[in-house]
This record gives C-alpha cells, structure tokens and sequence, in this order.
C-alpha cells in the first residue's frame, strides 16, 4: 500500500460521513448533500487507487456509527453508499496491458454500467431486507398519517388509500433508479474532479459511444419485469431488478441518441427539446428505455452475425 493511500482514505471517508450525516439527523435541507456522499470515495479510489477506496468507505461508515452511536446507520452508510462507491471505482480503474503491447486496455464502460446496475439492485434488497421493509405496515402508516392531516390536499378516505398504495408500490420501482442515477453521477463528477487535477490515469471515455450493456442484461429485464407482476417477494425482487435495468436501458437509448445526432445540423435543437421534454413530462423516458432494448438487442445480434 502506498502511504499517500492511507491519510487520503481516511480524510476522504470523513468528508464522505459528513456528507451523509444529513440522512442520519434527518435534516431536510441536508438530505440533498448525501446524494453526493459517494464524490470523495470515489475520487480516492480514481486518483490513489482501490486500497485509498475501500479505506474511505469503512472509515466513513466507522464515523456515522461513532457520530449516531447505532451500528446501524454504519452499517447503512456502507452498505447504501460507501462500499458500492468503493466497488465501483476499483472497477473504473481497472487496466490490462494490450495484446499489441501499445497501452492499455481500461475497463469497458458497457460492463462497468452493467456493474453498477446489479449492485443497485443488490443494495437495495439488502438494505430492505436490513431495515425489515414492510410494504403493508408503511402504506398503513402513511395513510393514518394523511388522514390525520386536516388540511391536506387529497380529500377523502379512498382517495388517500388509493394515493399512499401507487406510492409505496412504486418504491421498489424508483429507489435502484436513484442508486443508478446517484452513483453514476457521483462517479462522472470525480472522475471530471480527478482528471483537472492530473491524478487520473484512465483516459476520457467517449461515453456515446462506449455507454452498452452486455447482452445479458436483456434476459435479466424481462425476468425481473415479468416478476415485477407476482405478489409479495417476488414481485418486489423483480420490481427492484426492472427498476435498476430500465434505467440502465434508458442511459443506453440516450446514449443512442447523442451518438446518432453527432455531426447533424438540428443536434443542439434536437437534444435540448429531447431533455426538455424529460424534466417537464418524464414519459419519454420510456421511448428512450425502447430504444436502449432495442440497441442492445440489435448489437446482440450483430455479434452473433459475425461469429
């Protein structure tokens, strides 16, 4: 181990701490801040190596225990963040040596995204599992909760019900596609942080085109989305699983799209209208999700083709 590894992995899993301390004290304002808890471990990870990573995550999970005094919130900050950030960048800065001999051969970013997304996935039935989840006993809680509240905007007794069962039956739906978003983010800020400050060994991606999946994930989707419709367990194993890989998919098709419109007039028009058109109604998201299966399973076939 280098020795730079060590202070680095131990300042790095402190910032990371304080960063999610916001989830811990339940602080509204800070709540937004632990969405960037995984920024310092992976910077330690992409600019010092693994060895500075894993020493962040458990140093930042160590002083969530030591700051709340629950085993825990420790054990939810590794868990939920500080070790799929330190995996992760151990991944993005894996190399080998070319067959030719000139340069290396990075880690390819299809299998690094394909990484991401059942770790996302694993996470998050860890963690429910971890935290006894019981989707019954919240959407009961949330309910009484509402019904109480005699101000509030949705008046009536099924009515509410209604509203409290979409929500809490979406959750296993929407929290792996916050894990993808959130590590992905996370770890394209560091490595931007990390490249301006010269530590980053690994060259800039060219995402719109290296951003795939492996064929295998178009199996796993329509598993986990077929199961998403069981009962119980199962359906929100698969419900976590759909959730996780219809967002990967739907990095594809975006993916898909920049590289399509590269060198058109109507580029600019045609991005901004398409993200526009996502933060104002969000249904193109599932266009873009079609398109990201249908990309796939077309270079699926392609490389069966040619072999």
């Amino acid at each position: 181990m280098q020795f730079s590894a060590l202070p680095i992995g131990l300042v790095a899993g402190v910032a990371a701490a304080l960063l999610f301390a916001g989830v811990v004290t339940q602080s509204p304002g800070a709540v937004v801040l632990a969405l960037a808890a995984p920024v310092p471990i992976f910077i330690a990870s992409l600019g010092w190596g693994s060895r500075a990573g894993f020493i962040a995550a458990a140093t930042a999970a160590i002083a969530i225990a030591a700051f709340t005094g629950a085993v825990l919130s420790g054990v939810t900050m590794l868990l939920g963040s500080a070790l799929p950030a330190a995996a992760v960048g151990h991944m993005a800065g894996l190399a080998r040596p070319r067959d030719d001999g000139a340069g290396l051969d990075w880690y390819p970013v299809s299998r690094l995204l394909f990484a991401i997304l059942c770790i996302a996935a694993a996470t998050c039935v860890v963690l429910g599992l971890l935290m006894s989840y019981d989707a019954a006993g919240l959407e009961a809680a949330v309910t009484q909760a509402l019904l109480e509240q005699p101000d509030g905007t949705i008046t009536g007794e099924q009515e509410i019900r209604s509203f409290v069962q979409l929500v809490v039956s979406a959750i296993p739906f929407v929290q792996p596609i916050i894990s993808v978003l959130t590590w992905i983010g996370c770890l394209y800020v560091a490595a931007a942080i990390t490249r301006i400050s010269g530590r980053l060994p690994r060259p800039k991606d060219d995402l719109p085109a290296a951003t795939t999946l492996p064929r295998v994930a178009l199996p796993i989707f329509a598993l986990g989305l077929a199961a998403s419709f069981a009962p119980g367990i199962v359906g929100m194993l698969g419900a976590v699983l759909t959730g996780a890989f219809g967002m990967g998919f739907t990095l594809v098709g975006l993916a898909a799209m920049h590289r399509r419109t590269r060198g058109r007039p109507a580029r600019g028009l045609v991005l901004f209208s398409a993200y526009g058109a996502i933060i104002l109604l969000f249904i193109p998201l599932f266009a873009f999700l079609v398109l990201g299966v249908f990309d796939t399973a077309r270079n699926r076939m392609a490389d069966a083709s040619n072999t």
